[in-house]
């Protein structure tokens, strides 16, 4: 049964961290601000790097993100966590005054 859950629980923070991002994190104007200023970098970047190493800086950049969303599923995934297992304190602090 603990696998089971587990695999839910991967299952249900994969989804929900592809929501936020082509939901909130879309909608989000700080966040929408900052995605244009690095596609600008990247480009002034590329201006000066020789064309036979750019992969190297798109494999970079592409590390780089994934390293990112791994962040945010491990942060997401303990938040969730977190919030089980506040919610079963609290209510058995509940059931027990």
């Amino acid at each position: 049964m603990l696998k089971n859950v587990k695999s839910y629980l991967n299952d249900f923070v994969m989804v929900r961290t592809d929501e936020i991002g082509s939901n909130v994190l879309m909608k989000h104007a700080e966040y929408q601000e900052l995605s244009e200023e690095l596609k600008s970098k990247l480009h002034e970047i590329l201006k000066y790097v020789p064309e036979d190493r750019r992969q190297l800086v798109f494999d970079y950049e592409e590390k780089e993100q994934a390293q990112m969303a791994l962040s945010v599923e491990i942060m997401y995934r303990q938040g969730l966590i977190d919030g089980v297992y506040l919610n079963r304190r609290l209510s058995s602090t509940i059931i027990h005054e």
